[in-house]
């Protein structure tokens, strides 16, 4: 699926990751965040080899948000919140979180339930964040707020890659962008490039 890819996430910056369905970006990016393991290659974080069997290190500097919801579902936010330590954030006076802080996570929209994922992955403080479709399916009004998330965090110093399917809201926000096509990455010059080397 993947053959010789070559990608870079830099400190401060927003990356972007282009490619039609099937392309291998979500491989990619659990290759990444280490929860698949290449046949060959390495990946390196701030200058270091990382091994597939050294996941505890690598989660010291790399936080995935796989497509795949990872909270479960049958507790109220509050008491999800209530269950993790150490959390950097007060995420119970988030103006968005703060409306939903006493319902379960099965009620809440596709759009709230992105939202808390996104504010509690980037909670953990990691140098580098994989954003597997922040924006699909989400509406409008929730797509501006995790957009800001995103945003500050950049702002802070962050290294992020996001790739989704709704391009527009990747293209604006983005630093440098790839795309990823038969099996190998291709460095774009300008981020709107990307649906010619898709087709």
């Amino acid at each position: 699926l993947l053959n010789g890819v070559d990608l870079k996430i830099e400190p401060g910056k927003i990356t972007g990751l282009f490619g039609s369905n099937g392309s291998g970006k979500s491989t990619l990016l659990k290759i990444g965040a280490g929860m698949y393991k290449p046949s060959s290659g390495n990946v390196y974080i701030n200058g270091n080899v990382f091994s597939p069997f050294q996941l505890r290190k690598r989660y010291q500097y790399i936080s995935l948000l796989s497509q795949e919801s990872f909270i479960p579902h049958d507790v109220t936010v509050n008491k999800l919140l209530d269950l993790i330590p150490d959390l950097d954030n007060n995420l119970e006076n988030d103006e968005i979180i703060k409306k939903f802080l006493s319902q379960k996570i099965s009620t809440l929209s596709g759009g709230e339930l992105r939202y808390l994922e996104i504010k509690l992955l980037f909670s953990l403080n990691r140098d580098f964040y994989l954003l597997d479709e922040p924006f699909t399916g989400i509406e409008p009004k929730i797509i501006e707020h995790i957009t800001n998330v995103i945003l500050y965090n950049k702002s802070n110093g962050k290294g992020i890659l996001v790739t989704d399917h709704y391009h527009r809201y990747v293209t604006g926000i983005v630093d440098n962008s790839y795309v990823l096509k038969n099996g190998k990455c291709k460095l774009l010059e300008n981020a709107e490039d990307y649906i010619n080397f898709i087709k």
